[in-house]
């Protein structure tokens, strides 16, 4: 198979252990990260590039250099305390960083993206247990902004960008 999948926050935990099973799987798994929060010891599977999604150029230079066949989105600011106390990390980190690979996506036309979103697009629960359907009312700038890159990916599909989304409750 052998085919590049690009593993945007692959140095951390849940990253690290998806670019194990790629690899498993005969894909060859291209780390992103700015190491912020991930570590470049998790990075055994394959080719790793330090930078960051802010970072359009270094976008641009990834997609020409690995040219992978499709996205696996973990990179993300992800703790709910700091995002109330720190909205604009939060809508820079995982939104305005989240448009900057979608169009980098289009632009070298790869078009299709998985995007690791959260529980707390949910907000708190009418049931539970918690359904895929159940309303989305996030309740801090976290749950917020990965609501918010969820209907940028529905926008994207016009491109032929095709995404699924993983809503973790635990990792």
């Amino acid at each position: 198979m052998n085919l590049p999948i690009l593993v945007t926050g692959g140095a951390g935990y849940i990253g690290s252990f998806v670019c194990k099973t790629l690899k498993k799987a005969g894909f060859i798994p291209i780390t992103l990260d700015n190491l912020s929060t991930g570590h470049h010891e998790n990075v055994r599977w394959g080719p790793f590039v330090r930078g960051d999604l802010l970072d359009i150029a270094k976008l641009r230079e990834v997609f020409s250099i690995y040219k992978p066949q499709a996205v696996m989105h973990f990179a993300a600011s992800a703790l709910v305390i700091e995002s109330v106390l720190n909205p604009a990390k939060y809508y820079e980190n995982n939104v305005q960083a989240s448009v900057n690979l979608l169009e980098v996506m289009k632009e070298y036309g790869v078009g299709n993206i998985v995007f690791s979103s959260s529980c707390a697009t949910y907000g708190m629960p009418k049931a539970i247990p918690i359904t895929e359907n159940h309303p989305q009312h996030p309740i801090n700038p976290y749950g917020k902004s990965k609501k918010m890159v969820e209907m940028i990916l529905e926008d994207f599909k016009v491109f032929g960008i095709q995404h699924a989304i993983l809503r973790y409750f635990n990792a």
